[in-house]
């Protein structure tokens, strides 16, 4: 059905809408008239499911009615109060229960310096209250894998590159757009990026490659164009990082709120590459002290062992002089016991000699050679007559035999 407005009634077929029907009718044609609308907060309110409040226009007295729904508004990341000056993106809808004009909103921003300072400290109140400045990470030794957060137009990743330490250090870069509120999405993305377990395809859990710390960084600017970097939802997700971050977000007056959440801060990112570098100071300072440590360590044992060795070389000395000595004693015993050993078997070489003549002289076998002869009976030597009678068997041993005779 279609209903033409601007003519008479009698002037076009009847057509008869339900009001909700016309409501439908009505809120598709002012959904083209989606837009930006600026004005100031008035009758803020906040509950668990919806925020609401009122845009004002002072000059001619004007009021939209506003509403978001609360995880809408939380994902924004903004602190909203009365008397700020915001500008807002939403849609026209007229309510079918209240049948007033409303503005269904998408994103709101802080406009102007006030508004600005005012937004900033509203949540750096609630977050410290919550207690997300207070902790602060010890950053890890001797850091070389980097993980960096910012933009690649500008000259921040050079300066960041440029000082840091020759030590092998390695940098994961992601690129986001980091001025003003359009870049919190970006920045969410990258911080996302950086978690070590985030969900892959299908569902899946994947594991980033690892970086030691996660470093966030931008040059210097207005409180507007920093609107990205005083964000909750930005804040928060710097916060839920298991790894520790540094912030290198230059701002003269109030430090943005990442800063403050962030384990350590450094105002450019050469302040953010020494902070790096300095987590090498043990081994960079440390190590030529420990290396003249290690040379008068290592000459105080060497002086030592010189000693050590110098004493046991003199021992070694006696010890050996002890044993020539005694072996020189031995040398002298042995060639007198020689001596004694040659004289004494000379005196028994005599004394067989002499026994050996002796022995000649009383071998049977010599008196037998010289004609005598031995009659024995009985295996008894015959000395006189009555060693036989009649007979007795006989025999009589000569020098080359025997001769057996019998008494009569």
């Amino acid at each position: 059905m279609q209903l033409e407005f601007g003519k008479n009634p009698g002037e076009a077929a009847e057509i008869i809408l339900s009001v909700g029907e016309y409501l439908d009718r009505l809120n598709l044609a002012l959904g083209a008239e989606a837009g930006f609308v600026q004005g100031e907060v008035t009758e803020f309110k906040e509950s668990h499911k919806w925020v609401s409040f009122t845009l004002k226009d002072k000059d001619v007295a004007a009021v939209l009615k506003c509403v978001c729904a609360i995880y809408t508004f939380r994902r924004m990341g903004v602190a909203l109060e009365d008397g700020m000056l915001v500008k807002v993106y939403g849609k026209p809808s007229v309510s079918k229960g209240w049948g007033s004009l409303g503005l269904w909103v998408e994103s709101i921003e802080p406009m102007g310096e006030g508004s600005l300072k005012k937004a900033y400290e509203l949540l750096v109140k609630k977050l410290t209250a919550e207690g997300l400045f207070a902790r602060k990470r010890e950053l890890p030794e001797f850091i070389s894998r980097i993980g960096v957060i910012s933009s690649r137009d500008g000259v921040v990743l050079q300066d960041l590159r440029k000082n840091l330490a020759k030590l092998g250090m390695s940098i994961k870069f992601v690129h986001t757009q980091v001025e003003g509120a359009g870049a919190a999405p970006g920045i969410l993305r990258a911080i996302r990026y950086f978690s070590p377990l985030r969900q892959g395809f299908a569902g899946q859990a994947q594991h980033d490659n690892e970086v030691d710390v996660v470093v966030i960084i931008r040059g210097g600017g207005s409180l507007e164009s920093l609107q990205a970097f005083n964000n909750e939802e930005v804040a928060r997700a710097l916060f839920s990082l298991p790894i520790p971050v540094i912030a290198g977000i230059g701002h003269d007056v109030d430090a943005p709120i990442a800063s403050l959440v962030a384990d350590a801060e450094g105002s450019t990112p050469t302040a953010v590459a020494h902070i790096i570098n300095d987590t090498w100071s043990p081994l960079v300072l440390g190590l030529p002290q420990l290396t003249k440590e290690l040379e008068r360590g290592m000459e105080g044992v060497m002086s030592d062992l010189k000693q050590k060795v110098a004493l046991l070389e003199q021992k070694m000395f006696s010890y050996f002089t002890r044993i020539f000595r005694s072996f020189d004693q031995m040398l002298a015993r042995l060639a007198r016991g020689t001596d004694a050993i040659g004289s004494r078997l000379k005196v028994i070489k005599e004394q067989i000699s002499r026994a050996e003549g002796l022995f000649a002289i009383a071998d049977p076998m010599h008196n037998l050679r010289l004609g005598y002869s031995i009659t024995m009976t009985g295996g008894k030597v015959v000395k006189k007559r009555g060693d036989v009678k009649m007979g007795d068997t006989l025999e009589t041993r000569l020098a080359d035999g025997s001769v057996k005779s019998k008494v009569q």
